[in-house]
């Protein structure tokens, strides 16, 4: 089994970090991120999925009001 090191969980939580903000810039279309305007339940929603965090570990960073409407929002299909 792979053991973490601090310093591995640091580099990982880095990357995801660094990747999310790359997905941000791409869908902010060259704005400045300062200047988007986003949902911050999606942005922690993002956090905890790219984390890879358990569906309770998920459920305490979110909050119980914010992890049911989570829950809701991606088990309804979008329409197009």
């Amino acid at each position: 089994m792979l053991r973490t090191t601090p310093n591995n969980h640091r580099m990982q939580t880095i990357f995801v970090l660094s990747t999310l903000r790359q997905e941000w810039q791409g869908a902010a279309e060259g704005e400045s991120l300062l200047d988007v305007e986003g949902n911050v339940g999606l942005i922690f929603a993002d956090l905890v999925n790219s984390l890879g965090l358990s569906t309770h570990e998920q459920s305490v960073v979110l909050g119980p009001e914010l992890f049911n409407e989570m829950r809701e929002v991606l088990a309804t299909p979008h329409q197009n």
